[in-house]
């Protein structure tokens, strides 16, 4: 511990400007025990002072949380006399105080710290009158807010303590386990704890010790698969694998039969089958080849119109984003529908107000309303088929409802009414190597309403 205390005496985490009668902010924690051998009341907090003369903690608060961040608070009643730096203040239960024979500086009530899952910090009162958090440690499956003191470490302080390390600000940096716990009061006096650890016996306490697991399994413990191993006399789960036991876990896209609530529908596509693979990944391969693009970018929520086509190697991914840019070789008959070398034909087609659930916002869906008018802004008339293109899109949105067609822009009178309706499939021929931009703008009823949006079809080699 020499080098951590010369670590400590020269940084600490927080400065806070506050009164010269408050508790000092040069007091950081340095190991932790939640429980001991099976006992969860030998339990003790060891501070370390880092500048000479930081005697004054008195009014310091210990400041527990459990596993989601319910709070109980521990106050030091007075200042210590040794302030040299690199002293400890022992804050113990009075059953760790008789097991270790080390006199507290504080006692500790019993109750307040989380043994296998939770938050500690040290805190003070600032000038404002609000606390300051100058240390914390949060540990275990620690769910809370840990502010600015980085993730958590999966380590525990049962059987253990955690020892500090390192002030890098990131407690699964700064803390390591220790299975000799070693408490010191602010006179000195100091204990090494003998840990049973290791002695291929799972003796109370430890959940494991070497190769005696215990009967446990990765299995048994609600993984899907893996193997087990024991790391300190904890069980080292590393090696296990979630995927398969039906829950959606950190990094699952999915899992088994748990798809998150997500559909082929509600990632853009006209229908299918959404699966998830043994990897626990999202397979869209048995969705609908044929989705909608927005069009509006990601911020848009309009769906007054959205584009519909048909590309299998374009399909929304696994969060629904669907690409602007939608590209086709030519003869791949998954997108090409024309069979003939040197061109792609697109299967597209307008929608007006399908109700997208890509484009809500929370509770809100997208916005919808009366169509009033669509006008095509792109393709102009081009050596490229553009022209033919102008006139099947305008033909096919002018037969959805009545209405009249003046140049680029469809009129129906009357407005159409809020309710999804598409355009027949229209074949858009683009030249390989060519790009065409495909550009509208549908108005609403109450013309404040508008929606703009692209889509851009590359016929590649």
């Amino acid at each position: 511990m020499t080098g951590l205390l010369s670590v400590l005496c020269a940084t600490a985490l927080v400065v806070i400007a506050i009164p010269s009668s408050a508790a000092t902010t040069d007091v950081l924690l340095a190991e932790v025990l939640g429980s001991w051998q099976g006992d969860d009341t030998v339990q003790f907090v060891e501070l370390a002072i880092t500048a000479d003369g930081a005697t004054d903690v008195s009014g310091g608060t210990l400041t527990f949380a459990a596993k989601t961040g319910e709070r109980q608070s521990f106050q030091l009643a007075s200042d210590v006399s040794n302030g040299t730096a690199g002293t400890r203040i022992l804050v113990a239960t009075e059953r760790a105080a008789a097991v270790t024979g080390v006199t507290p500086d504080f006692v500790l009530p019993e109750g307040l710290l989380a043994p296998r899952s939770g938050r500690l910090c040290y805190q003070v009162t600032n000038a404002s009158g609000d606390h300051q958090a100058v240390d914390c440690l949060a540990y275990g499956g620690f769910t809370g807010d840990n502010g600015a003191f980085g993730n958590a470490t999966a380590l525990t302080p049962d059987d253990r303590s955690l020892e500090r390390i390192e002030i890098t600000g990131n407690n699964e940096d700064d803390w390591r386990g220790g299975l000799r716990p070693t408490p010191q009061n602010n006179a000195g006096s100091a204990v090494t704890l003998a840990t049973l650890c290791g002695d291929d016996h799972v003796d109370e306490g430890e959940e494991c010790d070497g190769t005696a697991l215990g009967g446990a399994t990765c299995e048994s413990l609600g993984f899907a698969k893996g193997d087990l191993a024991c790391t300190q006399c904890h069980f080292d789960t590393s090696a296990c694998n979630g995927c398969g036991n039906g829950v959606i876990e950190e990094h699952e896209d999915c899992d088994s039969g748990d798809l998150g609530g997500r559909s082929c529908t509600t990632l853009g596509f006209t229908g299918g089958t959404l699966g998830c693979t043994a990897r626990c990944k999202l397979d869209t391969s048995s969705c609908d080849p044929t989705f909608f693009v927005p069009g509006g970018g990601p911020r848009a929520r309009d769906c007054l119109a959205e584009w519909r086509i048909t590309n299998g190697t374009g399909r929304p991914g696994k969060d629904g984003k669907t690409r602007l840019l939608q590209r086709c070789k030519d003869g791949d008959s998954g997108c090409d529908g024309d069979g003939a070398t040197g061109t792609c034909t697109f299967a597209v087609a307008i929608c007006f107000d399908h109700d997208d659930p890509r484009l809500a916002h929370g509770d809100i869906g997208c916005a919808r309303a009366s169509i009033a008018t669509w006008e095509l802004i792109a393709p102009r008339p081009a050596s490229n088929g553009g022209a033919d293109a102008a006139s099947a899109l305008l033909g096919a949105v002018g037969a959805v409802g009545p209405s009249s067609v003046v140049g680029s822009i469809v009129a129906f009178t009357p407005p159409l009414d809020p309710g999804e309706r598409c355009t027949n499939t229209i074949a858009v021929v683009v030249p390989r190597n060519r790009t065409m931009t495909m550009k509208a703008r549908t108005t609403g009823e109450d013309v404040k309403s508008r929606d703009l949006d692209r889509l851009k079809l590359r016929c590649v080699p």
